[in-house]
């Protein structure tokens, strides 16, 4: 049988490199191909360790496998001398035209061959042992497929380190949360959500879309996380996006991504969302808020299950579970134009209602007695315990900020409590306007004091809603949650901003 000519020789060592990413299993494979066309008594390779500032053997095969506690030769120091010297990386900026120095000389083995293995990311050194005549004049052929090896290797082992610190951190952060895992039981899922986890249950399995609807501070994300861990998916990534928060001009790149070049400021290509999440869920937080433009392409990925990057020619297909939440009135948007009606039917394929706090009052003391042992062990290395009265002052709170609110309070509580207890009393009479407001907004709709209240905070903070000086933060309410009681009552805070003349 003829030996290969060099180009068959190189396909077939590339072919071997690819099937293998452990430089141990390459190095066997290689070799063992390489009887055929380089007579060899066996080979090793060493990777140029700065930690050590030595050459070190990472693989072997044949008699220097056997051999391996006497590598690199017993010239190590000539070899040494010459992998920093002879093969600098300097020398590969220089091109790939000019061939790789040998370096010859007598071993325990027999004659041996060193060939430089140049990298940018790394140094190395291939020793070939009883080289012949033939194994000399092939030997540049070499240099390409085991660089590529010893390169693989290479990522391999950095991406396992970047795993291990990954595992570290996440092992690291349930412990300061006395936590065994990431998912963890809704508290009301036995209770006032027993309903809302039935139909989470019911619709889990499928990949069908679905719109949860609440009010702000409800729980919707908690809902969409539950959604997530009980479906098929749950081992793909799962992602939120405030559409609301995502400058208009903006919304495109961010959910669909960008090629670079596409517009000013896109200096590289871009993952969209739907393309992070590929094999995952996508919760898109506040649909409604997403501008027409937008809705389009929205509508298009649900449909055909691609996207297409802004400035990109051709699609990418992605295969993302979607599940989107509102505070708002969809159906009244759909009528009134703001709402694609075909991107509402797609996206409501199963909607799920989640109560707000004041619906479902049997919560309140499990919710506070959770959020009290979650502040203490965050802010003082244990948890802390609602006091005589604490329960009965939250449960005649009317809790117009829900669940987020009531997480406020508690951790404003324990603050003021310094460690030693929760101070409900006083936390609460900081957002008494707030919980005055709430009540009086529940008891008698859209009218009354909180639209008095409302419209007086707007007016002062001219219109502004969001920053220091906002009407959110002069009320204590949470910039989304003071949005969607304005609309609720029908103050349109744009009114109050300053004309520009």
């Amino acid at each position: 049988m003829n030996p290969p000519s060099d180009t068959e020789l190189l396909c077939a060592l590339y072919a071997e490199v690819s099937q293998h990413l452990e430089l141990a299993e390459s190095a066997a494979a290689l070799f063992a191909l390489l009887g055929n066309a380089v007579p060899l008594v066996g080979m090793a390779i060493l990777r140029w360790e700065p930690a050590t500032a030595r050459l070190e053997p990472v693989a072997a095969a044949g008699e220097a496998a056997v051999h391996r506690a006497a590598l690199p030769t017993p010239h190590a120091d000539e070899l040494l001398r010459w992998a920093r010297t002879a093969a600098p990386r300097r020398w590969l900026s220089r091109g790939e035209a000019r061939l790789p120095r040998l370096l010859c000389a007598e071993g325990a083995v027999g004659p041996i061959v060193a060939l430089p293995l140049l990298h940018p990311e790394l140094e190395g050194v291939l020793l070939l042992f009883g080289a012949g005549t033939e194994a000399l004049a092939r030997a540049p052929l070499l240099a390409a497929p085991f660089r590529a090896a010893l390169e693989n290797d290479r990522r391999v082992h950095e991406l396992r380190r970047l795993r291990e610190a990954a595992e570290g951190d996440r092992a690291a952060l349930l412990s300061r949360l006395h936590r065994q895992d990431v998912s963890g039981a809704i508290v009301g899922a036995t209770g006032g959500l027993a309903d809302v986890m039935r139909r989470v249950a019911q619709v889990a399995p499928t990949d069908a879309p679905v719109l949860i609807l609440g009010e702000t501070g409800s729980g919707k994300e908690v809902v969409a996380r539950a959604l997530h861990e009980q479906s098929r998916r749950a081992a793909g990534p799962f992602l939120r996006v405030n559409c609301g928060a995502i400058p208009a001009e903006l919304v495109d790149s961010e959910l669909f991504g960008h090629e670079k070049g596409a517009f000013t400021g896109a200096v590289a290509q871009r993952k969209g969302w739907f393309e992070r999440a590929d094999g995952g869920t996508l919760f898109l937080d506040e649909v409604g808020e997403l501008p027409p433009a937008a809705q389009v392409r929205l509508l298009r990925v649900l449909q055909d299950g691609t996207v297409q990057r802004v400035g990109g020619q051709g699609t990418l297909a992605v295969s993302v579970r979607l599940v989107a939440a509102t505070h708002r009135d969809m159906a009244s948007m759909v009528r009134d134009g703001s709402f694609r009606q075909d991107l509402w039917y797609r996206v409501s394929v199963f909607p799920v209602a989640l109560p707000s706090l004041r619906e479902r009052p049997g919560d309140i003391a499990a919710l506070a007695h959770h959020f009290a042992a979650q502040s203490g062990e965050r802010l003082y290395g244990r948890p802390l315990r609602l006091g005589p009265g604490d329960e009965a002052r939250l449960a005649a709170w009317s809790w117009p900020g829900n669940v987020r609110e009531l997480a406020s309070v508690i951790e404003r509580a324990a603050i003021l409590g310094g460690g030693q207890g929760l101070d409900v009393a006083t936390a609460l009479g900081g957002t008494r306007e707030e919980g005055m407001a709430g009540s009086a907004g529940a008891k008698t709709g859209s009218g009354g004091d909180e639209r008095t209240l409302l419209e007086a905070a707007v007016r002062a903070s001219r219109g502004r809603i969001e920053g220091p000086f906002g009407a959110a933060a002069a009320l204590g309410v949470n910039p989304h949650t003071l949005r969607a009681r304005l609309r609720r009552v029908g103050v349109e805070w744009s009114g109050f901003r300053p004309s520009r003349s």
